[in-house]
């Protein structure tokens, strides 16, 4: 093949590689490697689902995102019960939100709570850590992100 420029001018490798920029691709294409599945659940069976459909076939391409931040959403945190607790901590409390997974992490602030139990992907149960008496932000964490509701918890003395 020879290229041209519009002027009728050949142009060998060289030169057409000068006449190019690179595009920053902000989601570029991914080739899957083998089958992925996603679970899949009728309302009120148990976490995690049972049942199983074919979410993205192997050699599928498919834009980053979709396998990424689409399959692995960010969870949130809404709401903490109890709200507070004593400075010497396990106080066994619920914390409601979305997108729990299980493995997600939940700490207040910045310490690990112990007994963490995924109980679906709106609820987790755990037990507080010890901290100083005061306000502290409670956050949960899974495998794409961490989302913290300020000041959710209060230490009592």
């Amino acid at each position: 093949m020879t290229m041209y420029r519009a002027n009728g001018t050949q142009i060998n490798k060289t030169t057409a590689a000068t006449l190019v920029t690179a595009v920053p691709v902000p989601d570029p294409l991914v080739r899957v490697t083998e089958h992925l599945w996603e679970g899949v659940r009728a309302e009120g069976t148990t976490f995690p689902p049972a049942r199983l459909r074919l979410k993205y076939r192997k050699d599928q391409v498919i834009p980053r995102s979709l396998l990424l931040e689409a399959c692995f959403p960010a969870p949130t945190v809404s709401a903490v019960s109890p709200a507070t607790g004593p400075a010497a901590g396990n106080t066994l409390t619920t914390v409601k939100g979305t997108n729990f997974t299980v493995g997600s992490t939940v700490t207040f602030g910045g310490t690990a709570a112990t007994s963490v139990t995924v109980v679906n992907e709106t609820t987790i149960t755990c037990r507080t850590p010890a901290k100083a008496a005061g306000a502290s932000d409670v956050a949960v964490t899974n495998d794409s992100a961490t989302a913290t509701k300020t000041g959710a918890f209060t230490y009592t003395a």
